[in-house]
């Protein structure tokens, strides 16, 4: 497509690529750049940009496509006769659109390409300073926000080197119309309705700025772009966006988090407020079976407080699960584990943000088997060893925890047990997880719980 131009033909072209889009935007019309095919009989499409600021009318990019001469008249004259042209063309069947093509020049003056601005909307004085946005300006549009797309809702002012407004789109009359501030054509930027002094200082250094400005009780996003990125030289565009409803909701947004947060703490203080009542109803209870009830509670509702700490430092509902377990974890070997008793731990967990009720289930579990594990698997021992890893395989996730204590009573059947803390488990597992629970002999002695977790529907880090 590009073999017969010059080397400085290329580099306008490749230049000015990357602004089509916003040139786009800024007319509210398509945008396309036309060479010269190998056969003189057609046309080549090098780029085509479709506005932003338009909804609905949007037809396929036609970026690379032959188009035949004689169906693009204009396009023709415009490089046959290296000048300006304008005319109609009919966008759907009875509806016509402005069609004005311009000339792209090298530094001798040739017309090597075609620039076409479509448009339902046509403003001359906006089209003529697109145009010359795309003739100079050189720098790179990629990672500059000022420069950034617009979108249907921004207001468009075109302000000329005496900073007088020449021309505005309708979303622009809009916004001042709700402030109040009626012709807007003609005004100073420094009248005393407006009061832009960032306009003034673009012009005269030529570098984009942007600003929040609040005008007559309204909240307005502004960019400032110099069409020629150079000082005291041309006119300027300011784009505009009245931000003002989407900054309350915002607020409402946040006040929401900062109030969820504050009931997660408060939850949280609850939930270790009850702890300590328990626990001092275990230090008067006289039998040892209500004591292990009690210090089962406590442990409950402390996994419970874990997942509540956590979900009041959260700005989402999701909770990574490997913090909370190795919290539990943490907690439950502290307080369990008598001073002389020597265990040897591994705890693995890998990262993944749950929704906070199937991350309380996997907190309750984690307790109960930490703690049954330690109150059966150790009988009689000094020391033990006790693993445990939390998995994305995937498909799944995989909860496990080993040990090499004594193992499993002979005859030992997980459905028929009476123990609150396994079947706890297994409810859990099963019906809040969708899961499944299971225990085994290891080879080389004790037991392995595994907790199979399926993570369909779950969001995931």
């Amino acid at each position: 497509m590009l073999s017969k131009l010059t080397v400085e033909q290329k580099n306008i072209l490749q230049t000015m690529a990357p602004w089509l889009g916003l040139a786009a935007d800024i007319a509210h019309s398509r945008v396309t750049v036309y060479l010269p095919a190998c056969d003189k009989k057609f046309f080549t499409v090098y780029k085509q940009e479709q506005p932003m600021t338009q909804i609905g009318n949007r037809f396929p990019d036609a970026t690379g496509k032959k188009i035949r001469c004689m169906e693009e008249p204009l396009v023709n004259r415009t490089l046959q006769q290296n000048v300006v042209v304008e005319g109609l063309r009919e966008w759907e069947l009875g509806i016509f659109n402005s069609f004005k093509v311009f000339p792209l020049r090298d530094s001798k003056g040739k017309a090597f390409a075609a620039l076409s601005f479509d448009t339902a909307v046509p403003d001359d004085i906006i089209i003529a300073q697109a145009v010359e946005l795309l003739r100079s300006m050189k720098l790179p549009v990629d990672g500059n926000l000022n420069y950034g797309r617009m979108s249907p809702e921004d207001g468009l002012i075109v302000v000329d080197k005496n900073k007088i407004i020449i021309a505005a789109n309708n979303e622009a009359k809009h916004i001042f119309e709700v402030m109040d501030v009626k012709d807007l054509i003609g005004r100073r930027t420094n009248d005393i309705a407006i009061n832009w002094p960032l306009v003034g200082m673009v012009m005269d250094t030529g570098t984009a700025e942007s600003k929040e400005y609040t005008m007559h009780g309204r909240l307005i996003s502004m960019r400032v772009l110099p069409v020629v990125a150079k000082a005291h030289k041309g006119c300027a565009f300011v784009i505009l966006q009245d931000i003002t409803e989407l900054r309350k909701k915002d607020e409402e947004l946040l006040i929401k988090s900062v109030v969820i947060k504050e009931i997660h703490h408060r939850v949280k203080n609850n939930l270790q407020t009850i702890a300590s009542l328990l626990r001092l109803q275990e230090r008067r209870a006289e039998t040892g079976e209500a004591k292990n009830v009690l210090k089962d509670c406590i442990c409950r509702v402390n996994s419970i407080a874990v997942v509540h700490e956590y979900l009041s430092q959260q700005d989402t509902g999701l909770i990574d699960v490997a913090k909370v377990a190795k919290g539990i974890y943490q907690a439950i070997l502290s307080s369990m584990l008598q001073p002389e008793f020597k265990l040897e731990t591994n705890f693995s967990a890998d990262i993944a943000s749950l929704p906070s009720e199937k991350a309380t289930s996997i907190a309750l579990i984690l307790n109960e088997l930490l703690q049954n594990a330690i109150e059966h698997a150790f009988c009689g021992r000094d020391s033990g060893r006790l693993d445990v890893s939390f998995i994305d395989a995937g498909d799944n996730y995989k909860l496990e925890i080993a040990d090499d204590g004594i193992g499993m009573p002979a005859g030992f059947d997980i459905n028929k047990t009476s123990s609150l803390g396994l079947k706890i488990i297994k409810i859990m597992a099963e019906a809040d997880l969708q899961g499944s629970f299971d225990l085994n002999a290891n080879s080389s002695g004790g037991v392995s719980a595994l907790v199979i977790i399926p993570n369909g529907g779950m969001e995931k880090c």
